[in-house]
């Protein structure tokens, strides 16, 4: 006789992890892939909830039911909040106010800001965040003067190995390179894009300096596309300007697709993957080696956690994303 759900015991932590990631990836196989557990586990964890809970929480390939939805939510909110208080800082209320310093360039200002160095501040009150925005060798240059306790950086992956003599690193997320279009443009519906068609586009460029910049310029150089050649149509700075130039159809430009995310929603722009050697992007929070404070260490477990419970859907995107 199966047990009444009352004498149901209580759910493993790790049983509320692999429901989250089974709804994130879309399925058992692949959440069982990405959490190193076979399909079958991954099923009873799953079937012991529903006794737990006492309703189902997936129909067969219809996804979440209405109830699974709205269990789906309380779980992603307590087991974030559950993995985030490991960033909590020891004793500040007994130290004061501790400074953090944190110098960012543009793309992780615009990804992570909202749901990352805030919530840490949620955590931490009395922790005095000052946040600086530059280039990356503003970055680069602050963490080895001492002017900065760690960075946030996104450069394309094959640059990060070159990182790894003076700094430690954590990989927040991942992101690639897209062709971004106005929605008549007569290419937007292009499975996919070929570097050199672009190269042949009217583009518009984001300003020296900036890490778009950086990114398009990577990807010409291991193209081996000359940049004296591009058919440069504008040069203009950040990416929501590049995004409303391109929408109105002054050009096309090359973004990092998490930027673009909610003006394609909005039906404003169109993406395509780009087929070139370069596109794939890593955000990175970085620290000279061998610089641990309380508050960093603090920081990084934080960041841990959020890596752990967000991937590469944080919660500022996800209202971008669907399920």
């Amino acid at each position: 006789m199966p047990k009444r759900r009352e004498e149901e015991p209580d759910p493993k932590l790790s049983y509320l992890t692999t429901f989250l990631k089974v709804v994130e990836e879309g399925g058992f196989r692949k959440a069982a892939r990405k959490l190193g557990l076979s399909p079958v586990a991954v099923m009873n964890q799953v079937k012991t909830l529903e006794r737990y809970f006492g309703v189902k929480l997936f129909r067969s390939r219809e996804g979440l039911t209405p109830e699974g939805e709205n269990i789906y939510a309380v779980i992603k909110e307590t087991v974030s909040r559950l993995s985030l208080i490991r960033g909590m800082v020891p004793e500040v209320e007994k130290t004061g106010k501790i400074k953090l310093t944190i110098y960012t360039t543009e793309t992780p200002m615009e990804y992570l800001l909202p749901c990352f160095l805030l919530r840490f501040k949620e955590f931490n009150p009395a922790v005095n965040l000052q946040i600086e925005a530059g280039l990356l060798s503003d970055v680069i240059s602050n963490l080895k003067d001492g002017l900065a306790d760690v960075g946030l950086i996104m450069v394309p992956e094959h640059l990060r190995v070159s990182l790894s003599n003076e700094f430690e690193f954590l990989e927040i997320l991942k992101d690639h390179l897209v062709a971004v279009f106005s929605p008549i443009h007569r290419m937007s519906r292009a499975k996919s894009m070929d570097i050199q068609t672009m190269s042949r586009q009217p583009l518009i460029l984001d300003k020296p300096g900036s890490d778009n910049r950086l990114f398009m310029d990577e990807v010409f150089l291991l193209n081996q596309i000359d940049p004296s050649a591009l058919n440069v149509k504008l040069t203009l700075r950040g990416s929501s300007a590049i995004i409303t130039a391109v929408s109105q159809g002054l050009g096309v430009s090359i973004l990092p697709e998490m930027l673009t995310r909610k003006w394609v929603k909005a039906g404003l722009v169109s993406t395509s993957p780009l087929k070139c050697k370069g596109v794939d992007l890593t955000l990175l929070i970085i620290k000279l080696k061998s610089t641990w404070t309380d508050v960093v260490k603090s920081l990084w477990r934080f960041t841990e956690g959020f890596i752990e419970i967000y991937g590469n859907n944080p919660p500022c995107l996800q209202r971008f994303t669907p399920l």
